[in-house]
């Protein structure tokens, strides 16, 4: 049985463990670093944006790991292959950047260094990410991407546990549909427009230096409406909850434990999902795999994020099948050491 948190409730107890794990709809979790019972390099946080526009998809990360944080902007063009990538570090931040504790609540992030700025504002019906940075490589970068935000639309809100007691993660995903402004990595243009969808990912946690997971996510006007996905696995204790979920005109569906049929000695082989309810049954077809490997002294990331097109069905419960075509979005799988 999946546990649902309906009420708001504290999300660490006196003991730094977490009080009630499970998934929610909505952000009902009270984050409090001041309970975190670990040590000070231990705390990891990060919002992490990803817009589709066409063939080309835009991420933007602000985070850290108490250690190092990053500032991360990408463009990559799904059909030619290619990634252009701005992102500098700065080391240990430790708990000096003041991430917000509640994704729903309005709040900004900005980060500044020599030759960049980056900023999130969050408001109540929209999300505002803009950047101007220069680079040697790529030539002068400027974003100014404005997104939809609906704050009625259900989301996936996840507490999950590890197997230390004082080890934890709060995740919270929330999809946007429409978008507006443009994107601009040296010569290359893009602009965003109301037909483009995007995904926060937005994590707080302790958790282990080894560990790994699997992530999907997709958002598209489809079938007449706005559908959306998200999926995930083999990332801490998921008995008491899952984050599989879909998504129909901003209401939330739980889907059941996924059977996942993979190639894992080839990511760009068709990948195959379906939950045990018969509710969601997707294949994607792998279009292309971006891979990222990144050593840095002890801290070791590889990640395979495969941007595909799905075709499939999700059932609502009253039996209507939506039925989606050629819809753009990804599945990863991520080892790392951080």
């Amino acid at each position: 049985m999946e546990r649902e948190i309906t009420k708001k409730t504290r999300l660490l107890d006196d003991k730094g463990r977490l009080e009630s794990p499970g998934y929610a709809r909505n952000m009902m979790f009270e984050y409090d670093r001041s309970r975190i019972k670990a040590g000070p390099l231990s705390l990891k946080e990060w919002d992490f944006y990803q817009l589709g526009m066409g063939g080309h998809i835009l991420q933007m990360t602000i985070g850290h790991l108490s250690y190092i944080a990053n500032f991360s902007a990408k463009l990559i063009d799904v059909t030619a292959g290619t990634v252009k990538s701005f992102s500098p570090l700065r080391l240990f931040p430790l708990r000096s950047m003041h991430m917000p504790v509640n994704p729903e609540e309005e709040n900004v992030i900005e980060a500044r260094g020599r030759d960049f700025t980056m900023r999130f504002d969050a408001k109540r019906d929209r999300r505002i990410l803009t950047m101007q940075a220069g680079d040697a490589g790529i030539g002068d970068i400027k974003i100014d991407i404005e997104l939809k935000c609906d704050p009625e639309n259900e989301k996936m809100v996840i507490a999950t546990p590890f197997f230390k007691k004082n080890q934890f993660y709060l995740n919270y995903k929330e999809n946007f549909y429409g978008a507006s402004g443009a994107v601009k990595f040296g010569d290359t243009v893009v602009n965003a427009g109301p037909e483009d969808c995007a995904v926060l990912d937005w994590g707080r946690g302790v958790w282990p230096f080894r560990h790994e997971w699997f992530w999907g996510n997709g958002a598209a006007f489809t079938a007449g409406g706005r559908f959306g996905f998200n999926i995930g696995w083999g990332f801490g204790d998921l008995r008491n909850a899952s984050e599989n979920m879909f998504f129909w005109n901003g209401k939330a569906y739980r889907l059941g434990r996924l059977l996942v049929e993979r190639d894992e000695n080839n990511y760009t082989a068709p990948w195959k999902f379906r939950d045990e309810t018969g509710c969601f049954d997707f294949e994607m077809t792998p279009v292309f795999d971006n891979f990222n490997r990144t050593k840095i002294a002890f801290i070791q990331t590889q990640c395979h994020q495969v941007f595909a097109k799905f075709n499939g069905i999700a059932v609502l419960p009253d039996g209507k099948k939506i039925e989606v075509h050629d819809m753009l979005a990804f599945c990863e799988h991520a080892q790392n050491r951080w």
